[in-house]
């Protein structure tokens, strides 16, 4: 199988290289078009039995997508000609079930205090690591593949672009742009301007991995907050934002949840950096307050029951 072809999504790429390439060689070599549902079910099973649930319906989706590419080449001009040359009859992952039950995104986004408990661990951080870290958080817990992907050729002054391909099979990459706060801007101008990648252990020559980065996150908070996940922080963030009246509409903005109905994705042309920017700066307020008043009141009783059993 000769997967040259590959959708222009670096986390499949990465799937494609350690699950399929690296797992299965010789069904690598082998023509695309004598790939068979037991073998695509083999692939899948061998992923789920290491724990990789996830992983494992990703790698289905991106398949199932090249394959229906190879199909479709012969109605759609819109797909490259070079998919001709696979010579695929028909789409043997189409015959495999998605595994529903690995579907489930993380529901535990972290609390307010957590999330400023995080900041407090991050914020005095030295070196690529604190700087990258702050730089996830502060502009607004962006999707972990998609920000380390960052290239400096779409970093300007006030904002920078990074390319969304979540929800968008065949659709390519929408343009998501981010606005660059003042604390943002500190740690983006300190970083070493080389290469094409922002976010490298290389000289820009290529981007760090989104698992490094949460391997990152994941060090610094050692045991401070429970069942911490660098992944938890983007619903943190969007929790924040609610909490302090920021709209939906504007959230979904900020994190790039995606245009819905008509009107939004025809109709609407403003760029929202404005209310984005609002937005930012008011996580980045919140950010450095104590305590929330909820934890702090139950502190306050205490503190009054040890002034009263204080002997004179």
């Amino acid at each position: 199988m000769d997967l040259n072809q590959r959708p222009k999504d670096y986390e499949a790429e990465g799937i494609f290289d350690l699950h399929v390439v690296e797992a299965w060689p010789a069904i690598a070599q082998a023509p695309a078009s004598d790939l068979t549902q037991e073998q695509v079910v083999d692939m899948l099973r061998r992923l789920v039995e290491q724990g990789k649930g996830r992983t494992s319906n990703k790698l289905r989706t991106y398949l199932r997508a090249a394959y229906q590419c190879a199909i479709d080449v012969r109605v759609s001009a819109s797909i490259p000609v070079g998919f001709k040359a696979y010579s695929v009859q028909g789409n043997p992952v189409a015959l495999t079930k998605r595994d529903r039950q690995f579907d489930n995104a993380d529901k535990r986004p972290l609390a307010t205090d957590e999330l400023r408990a995080y900041w407090r661990l991050i914020e005095k951080l030295h070196g690529l690591r604190g700087r990258c870290l702050r730089l996830h958080l502060l502009t607004g817990g962006q999707r972990i593949e998609q920000l380390v992907r960052l290239r400096w050729a779409d970093v300007r002054a006030d904002s920078f672009t990074i390319h969304d391909a979540k929800g968008r099979p065949g659709q390519g990459l929408r343009a998501h742009m981010v606005p660059i706060t003042k604390n943002a801007a500190r740690d983006l101008k300190a970083l070493e301007q080389v290469g094409d990648h922002v976010f490298s252990t290389t000289k820009g020559v290529k981007p760090i991995s989104g698992t490094t980065l949460s391997g990152w996150a994941a060090q610094v908070v050692g045991d401070a907050i429970e069942g911490f996940q660098l992944k938890r922080v983007r619903s943190g963030v969007e929790t924040l934002l609610a909490a302090n009246r920021i709209s939906r509409e504007i959230r979904g903005h900020v994190q790039s949840h995606g245009l819905t109905g008509i009107q939004a994705r025809h109709y609407d042309g403003h760029d929202y950096m404005a209310e984005k920017r609002e937005a930012l700066e008011v996580l980045a307020r919140e950010l450095s307050r104590g305590p929330s008043r909820s934890k702090a009141a139950k502190l306050r009783p205490m503190a009054k029951s040890a002034k009263a059993r204080t002997p004179r």
